[in-house]
């Protein structure tokens, strides 16, 4: 089930362990599972399988090399693990990128998914992960980051999405914490680099996040 809030937005939650999952499931929230980079260890994957099992989305999960020292071969073998049980259990997957692009693009090339980047701020291998991704995900830094200005410019409207992140990325890109005003100001960066109403951007939006869940 997907619940909006007061102001008619829909969302995916993102669930990292048994309290969270609670909360979720006390809401009745739409939601993805998944073992984040900056937690990789086979341990907490095998504690964790229980939740993907249920989770209708695995993620965020993925590799990085820049905001997290954790170990890149465990963090390769905890992800591709993640990868393979997508794979069998035919759920969507959201994909965490930061430093690892290249290694990241060849290990999603074998296991063929549903794949939603999360935020990508690379200026490389945005043709090479068009061709293999349904969806990128625009944060709350568009303007603000080159990086995902030009991902926007490059991919069709048809695979964006729009997130938040967490509450201090907000604070970060628009210097507030105010929710409803990122989300806002990200689809009017869209509308202007589209050259598209806000309400026409909103429509497409609504679409494509209504193909994903369906998935």
């Amino acid at each position: 089930m997907v619940l909006q809030n007061e102001y008619g937005i829909s969302g995916i939650c993102n669930v990292a362990n048994k309290n969270e999952q609670a909360i979720i499931d006390e809401n009745k929230l739409f939601y993805s599972c998944g073992v984040h980079p900056w937690n990789a260890s086979l341990d907490t994957l095998e504690s964790m399988l229980p939740l993907l099992k249920q989770a209708p989305i695995i993620g965020e999960i993925g590799m990085d090399s820049i905001w997290c020292d954790v170990d890149l071969h465990i963090q390769k073998e905890v992800f591709e693990k993640q990868l393979q049980f997508a794979k069998e259990w035919n759920k969507p997957v959201i994909l965490h990128t930061k430093g690892q692009e290249k290694t990241i693009l060849d290990l999603i090339r074998k296991y063929p998914n549903t794949y939603i980047v999360h935020w990508y701020g690379c200026m490389d291998y945005v043709n090479e992960y068009d061709e293999v991704v349904s969806y990128f995900t625009i944060g709350p830094s568009i303007g603000k980051e080159v990086e995902v200005t030009r991902l926007v410019e490059q991919v069709s409207i048809d695979k964006l999405l729009m997130e938040s992140d967490g509450i201090e990325a907000v604070k970060w890109a628009i210097d507030s914490d105010n929710y409803v005003a990122a989300l806002q100001n990200e689809i009017a960066q869209v509308a202007k680099l589209k050259d598209k109403s806000h309400f026409e951007v909103e429509r497409i939006l609504d679409q494509n996040f209504s193909k994903l869940i369906k998935k």
